[in-house]
């Protein structure tokens, strides 16, 4: 008799590749923290904190090149963005670039771990099981909950970071609320997981129905 394929395969052996690769990383960066002073993770350990004021726009000539002031410790690279650096970042400062690398891996691993936890479930009980379309449905609003703050709590805590190291610079942590670029691809992506997770839902019902009446 031949034998049943996986109907999550190839992106069940996918999932878990990423998975066990991210750990590994995560792993061997927290180990090198621990025994290395050159090891970077997540800004930790960064001798040099950079940040682009993506607000503003620098001219190549005769441009507004003089109304660029970083702040004492910084300084700025004239491009089509002001981009400030400073090799003494503060406190604030490292913990800022820390966050801004930190929110994007923290959504991401979350969505990845989702997933696998969908997949384990739906290999041990099935696909069209209760528990298999919450799952799925929780999966769809991190997709579609996750993404909207993790792009917010982003650009705030950049905007943060550039108005620390410049003097002139009309960027905020609360200007960072009113700018933050809308992540189009997750949210319809999570809106698509949610309407499939309803989808199963009133079918399992449906079947459950069917199977009570006969």
């Amino acid at each position: 008799m031949a034998k049943v394929r996986n109907p999550l395969e190839p992106m069940s052996t996918a999932v878990r590749a990423v998975v066990t690769l991210v750990a590994v990383l995560l792993g061997a960066g927290l180990l090198g923290l621990l025994f290395s002073d050159r090891v970077q993770v997540f800004g930790i350990g960064d001798t040099s904190i950079c940040a682009e004021d993506s607000t503003m726009s620098v001219g190549v000539g005769e441009g507004p090149k003089w109304e660029v002031e970083p702040a004492p410790g910084a300084t700025v690279d004239l491009d089509a963005q002001p981009n400030y650096c400073t090799t003494e970042a503060s406190t604030t400062q490292s913990l800022l670039n820390t966050t801004t690398k930190l929110v994007p891996f923290v959504f991401s691993t979350g969505a990845l771990l989702l997933v696998l936890q969908l997949i384990r479930s739906a290999e041990r009980e099935g696909l069209y099981t209760v528990r298999t379309a919450e799952r799925l449905r929780k999966l769809g609003w991190w997709l579609l909950a996750g993404s909207t703050l993790s792009a917010i709590a982003d650009s705030t805590v950049k905007a943060a970071l550039v108005a620390s190291l410049s003097r002139d610079s009309e960027v905020s942590a609360l200007s960072g609320l009113l700018t933050w670029d809308i992540p189009y691809m997750a949210i319809f992506t999570g809106l698509g997981v949610l309407s499939f997770a309803r989808v199963m839902r009133v079918g399992i019902t449906m079947r459950e129905d069917l199977e009570g009446t006969v």
